[in-house]
């Protein structure tokens, strides 16, 4: 068992650095392409809208044939797509963008998934300590690629990179038992089947948010520090990474943060801090304000998303339909980081695009609530039986 979680540990570490790849990537890009803002958030458009695509077609092969299926066919896509980028021209980088994004769509939900069946206690622990692999990933991207760039180059990183996702693919499907699949048909669960689309609605939308702002943010982290600080290559990467690296120490502490508050507590507080961060950067006029609110961005972010994850997958129970509603927030990051880039074209200001961000954590808060409440009702009605 200890070995599995390993492996499984290793792979959503790489798929952390393929998520987020794009950001530190997007200025070489936009000047490699000659794109502009709109254009340059049409990527995330691209990946995001491939990885809610991943994610449907996920919640079949996941019923069919089960996770120990589907995270290793979402990894050989994932390696495929990275491939096809390292060739260097624009129609090549759109069909690799869109073959990884739809192999995060496979992976991303089902990984966790299959860590909520495999852990019977402590679901929102266990889903912390696993996205905070995903983040080690995410925190070694913009660095890997600031340190690759001179004796590799870009090419040479992505292929190293590609390599890497396709040796864990491989290693997933000869090294992992293929058990029964997951039923299509909601596994456990609190809620009545009156309550369970309303649920699922509710939570697929909070994701969408949660996932826009942090795409939005981290996605133009890069090119924000660049235009209003005017970092180098390296002091770049920095910025970026320390959101990155916020998050997990956010991540590393909240199994511990959980023995203290509940969940949906640490959820309206991790909303609450998140909002201020990135107020902090948006206003920022030096680094160490700029570095301040992506530290205090990255520490509110951090638990969100496990958290509701874990949640979701105790009113609403696991099985196929989870991976939509836990896919369905790439839609997030395929809209939000895309208005940003509009929102900046139109107004030639990325300072006001990422306002977007702000929006969009206003709504969480609110939509969060109508979540719980919904909880709280059925809470009651258990307590009377």
């Amino acid at each position: 068992m200890k070995i599995k979680i390993a492996i499984i540990h290793l792979g959503f570490a790489l798929t952390g650095i393929v998520t987020t790849m794009l950001g530190p990537v997007l200025p070489l890009l936009a000047v490699q392409w000659h794109l502009s803002d709109a254009q340059a958030g049409r990527l995330f458009l691209v990946q995001f809208v491939a990885s809610v695509t991943g994610s449907v077609i996920a919640s079949k092969v996941l019923s069919r044939w089960g996770a120990t299926w589907t995270v290793p066919i979402g990894m050989f896509l994932i390696g495929i797509g990275v491939f096809s980028i390292a060739v260097g021209t624009i129609p090549f980088g759109l069909i690799g963008i869109g073959l990884y994004g739809l192999g995060l769509g496979f992976a991303l939900p089902s990984t966790n998934l299959l860590v909520v069946e495999m852990v019977s206690e402590g679901q929102a622990a266990a889903l912390n300590i696993l996205n905070f692999s995903w983040t080690l990933g995410a925190l070694a991207a913009p660095l890997a690629i600031s340190a690759m760039l001179k004796p590799v180059g870009l090419r040479g990183f992505l292929l190293l990179l590609g390599a890497a996702v396709l040796l864990i693919a491989f290693v997933e499907t000869v090294a992992f038992p293929k058990g029964s699949a997951v039923s299509a048909d909601v596994r456990g669960g609190k809620l009545p089947h009156g309550k369970r689309l309303t649920f699922a609605l509710l939570t697929a939308f909070f994701l969408v948010l949660y996932i826009g702002v942090e795409n939005g943010f981290s996605g133009w982290l890069s090119a924000f520090s660049i235009r209003t600080q005017h970092t180098s290559q390296t002091a770049t990467a920095i910025v970026q990474w320390s959101f990155w690296f916020a998050i997990l120490l956010g991540r590393l502490a909240a199994p511990l943060i959980l023995r203290l508050v509940r969940n949906g507590t640490l959820i309206f507080a991790g909303l609450a801090v998140a909002t201020l961060g990135i107020l902090l950067a948006i206003l920022s006029s030096t680094m160490i304000t700029l570095e301040a609110g992506v530290l205090l961005s990255g520490l509110g972010l951090a638990a969100i998303f496990p958290t509701a994850v874990a949640i979701f997958a105790e009113w609403y129970g696991t099985g196929g339909t989870g991976s939509i509603v836990l896919g369905s927030c790439g839609l997030g990051g395929a809209v939000v980081p895309w208005l940003v880039g509009v929102v900046s074209d139109r107004s030639q200001n990325l300072r006001l695009g990422l306002t977007v961000t702000l929006a969009c954590t206003a709504m969480a808060a609110v939509l969060y609530w109508r979540i719980g409440d919904v909880a709280r009702q059925q809470e009651a009605r258990i307590a009377t039986r």
